[in-house]
């Protein structure tokens, strides 16, 4: 399936990496991941914190690749997303922060399945 042409690809990543994040954290701290009602809910919020207007399409297609990135990240790494991990990865916004090795590190990943995706 093809992106729509108006969201670019850092773009894409950006929310692609603030919804795996989401599920890591939630995985943390309920030991579930996050329903399909949450992840919908992450990607509203990312959208209305950034000021974007991403399409539809564009959310819940990021939104089901977030899960199985989480997983892989999870099982590959143990990356466990605690309180004190989780104050390293969002700046006082509640916004990515990107001096973060974790997040530079999940930002990575999943540019890598965008551009596999292409």
């Amino acid at each position: 399936m093809a992106f729509p042409v108006r969201a670019d690809l850092r773009v894409k990543t950006e929310m692609l990496t603030f919804l795996v994040i989401s599920h890591l954290a939630t995985r943390f701290a309920i030991r579930r991941w996050m329903s399909v009602e949450n992840t919908v809910e992450s990607s509203l919020y990312w959208s209305k914190s950034m000021a974007r207007d991403e399409d539809l399409v564009l959310r819940v297609t990021l939104a089901s690749r977030a899960l199985s990135i989480a997983k892989n990240i999870e099982a590959e790494t143990g990356l466990t997303l605690n309180g004190s991990a989780l104050a390293a990865i969002f700046d006082s916004n509640l916004r990515l922060d990107f001096s973060s090795v974790v997040t530079r590190d999940i930002y990575d990943r999943c540019h890598m399945v965008l551009l596999s995706v292409k």
